[in-house]
């Protein structure tokens, strides 16, 4: 079967006043796609594989390539322009640039919307339809809560329509579905976005099966026709450049590694049912007998030959001989061996070794069973080993760091027309981080380290704990001010304690100075009253001796 790896047509082919004559033939390129894609899915899933040996070595590929790649969900940080930046933008290209557009205020609506719409559930899902069928889709629309929302979709059953320009851009998206018709067959629904239109077809002609070769018969259901009102196409889309699953280049290799083990089953299961080889004796009994009736007359069949039955009583025989604990031969060259057949071990484990080093080296996805692995008891030396698959997924880092911008500018675009906000989807960075076992407590250290030199924000965003930084820094202020709340209130207390204590001191001395002006006024007025008595008697000693004089003299 021929494959279309991409449905390209001009512009014109999509409008609406010619899609109604071009939907069958647009449905006939899109089924190859579909079948292939089908195709792919089964070898992934291995559910309708009916083979005695299955190593679903796909399954393995795309869940270790898939768990790397999309395990850990895209980041997407608003940019700050600094002045210079701004300045040469105006200086080169006229233009002022950033003026306008809040980044913290972007920033929060980004965050917003990733987590209304569980934003590492929707990569995931991406990244491994991508990797089992080479191509993912999603639908951007508007709730009826007026949230935005970005939808993942199948591959199984949707496929993008491209234009022939340089680089080609999308202009539609088909999507199918199949209802089972009252007798037993298939009735194919399809749906047809445009940045101008959705549209419904359902197929005239009852289908037994998809395939590329029925004629198809779809008509519009006009009733459920929508104008797309998002002023472009609201859906993302990445579809591998070659066509390729990951592991689609190795499906010849796993074939031939499970057969080397198929092969190898055969033989034990041959050898465990061999057939014992006896020479040198003759059993009593022919092995195969002519069929008779009840009167010993010999059965014909159609054309009048004898009919020919393995012999009961060979049978017999048989069993004893080979219940037998001894077995005699009657002379000296008779033997007894089995019938078997002899394995070289040592090659066969050769091949199937290098079938299965070959299919992981050339899908890139290393074997977590080698010692080189088992080894790896940091992650630098896990880093090593993911090396080749990190090469293989460059490609598909690029088309999904594109597309994801490419996605966040519609949405942009429409916040802008809503809002009459004038944000600017350039300045977001899409962050795509693979997802390996890490030592987080030497990448807190570091990132600890440059605390100062970066803002808390991004050092806590590349913590590896998955934290929210708007949280954690809300947390924080609201913890930083009951810090300080409490902090003035201990301040207050101790500050009336120390006002208590100097005011007791204070009266302490009060009292003391009292105490000490009472003694001095109690020693004053005891000396004075000395004073004045020894005042009194020197006075009235002197009066005597004066008497005693002047009747001495007269």
């Amino acid at each position: 079967m021929s494959v279309v790896e991409k449905i390209q047509y001009p512009d014109e082919f999509l409008k609406e006043e010619n899609i109604s004559g071009n939907i069958n033939v647009l449905w006939g390129k899109a089924i190859p796609i579909f079948q292939h894609r089908k195709q792919l899915y089964d070898r992934y899933t291995r559910k309708n594989d009916v083979s005695d040996v299955i190593v679903a070595l796909e399954f393995y590929i795309s869940t270790i390539a898939s768990g790397y790649f999309g395990g850990k969900e895209p980041q997407y940080k608003v940019k700050k322009i600094n002045e210079t930046q701004k300045g040469i933008v105006q200086k080169v290209f006229e233009k002022v640039f950033g003026d306008k557009n809040n980044p913290d205020e972007f920033q929060a609506i980004i965050d917003y919307i990733t987590k209304y719409n569980d934003n590492g559930s929707f990569f995931y899902d991406c990244v491994k339809d991508y990797i089992n069928t080479g191509a993912c889709y999603g639908l951007l629309y508007e709730n009826k809560e007026n949230e935005i929302v970005y939808a993942h979709t199948s591959s199984l059953t949707s496929v993008a329509i491209w234009n022939y320009e340089t680089p080609s851009q999308k202009i539609g998206l088909l999507r199918y579905w199949t209802e089972n018709s009252n007798n037993g067959g298939l009735t194919v629904h399809l749906e047809l976005i445009t940045k101008d239109y959705k549209k419904h077809y359902i197929d005239g002609i009852e289908q037994k099966s998809i395939s590329e070769n029925n004629k198809t018969d779809f008509k519009e259901v006009e009733k459920d026709s929508k104008e797309v009102l998002w002023n472009d196409l609201p859906v993302f889309a990445v579809e591998n450049p070659d066509g390729l699953a990951l592991f689609e280049n190795v499906i010849t290799l796993i074939k031939k590694h499970e057969q080397v083990i198929k092969n190898n089953a055969n033989i034990f299961q041959y050898n465990d049912e061999a057939k014992l080889k006896i020479t040198g004796f003759t059993p009593d009994n022919d092995p195969i007998i002519q069929l008779t009736d009840k009167d010993g007359v010999p059965k014909l069949d159609d054309n009048g030959n004898p009919i020919m039955i393995k012999n009961p009583a060979r049978t017999k025989e048989d069993e004893a001989i080979l219940n037998a604990k001894v077995f005699y031969t009657p002379d000296n060259s008779g033997d007894i061996d089995w019938v078997i057949k002899n394995i070289n071990d040592t090659a066969s484990e050769n091949h199937k070794k290098t079938c299965l080093d070959l299919a992981l080296m050339i899908s890139g996805v290393p074997n977590v069973t080698d010692q080189g692995f088992t080894n790896a008891d940091n992650s630098s030396a896990l880093e090593k080993k993911f090396f080749p698959l990190d090469q293989v997924l460059q490609q598909a880092d690029k088309l999904f760091e594109k597309e994801l911008l490419r996605m966040w500018e519609i949405i942009t675009d429409r916040i802008n027309l809503k809002k009459n906000t004038e944000y600017d989807f350039r300045d977001i960075e899409v962050i795509l981080t693979r997802n390996l076992p890490t030592n987080n407590q030497e990448i807190t250290d570091n990132w600890l380290k440059l605390r100062g030199l970066l803002s808390d924000k991004t050092v806590i965003d590349h913590l590896p704990y998955d934290l929210d930084s708007e949280s954690e820094l809300a947390e924080m202020d609201v913890q930083n001010e009951a810090n300080m709340q409490k902090n003035m209130e201990n301040m207050q207390m101790l500050g009336s304690e120390q006002n208590g204590q100097d005011m007791g001191v204070s009266q302490s001395k009060d009292d003391e100075a009292k105490k000490d002006i009472s003694k001095n006024k109690q020693a004053n007025t005891k000396q004075f009253a000395n004073d004045s008595k020894n005042i009194k008697s020197k006075q009235q000693q002197s009066i005597s001796n004066s008497r005693f004089e002047n009747k001495k003299n007269g």
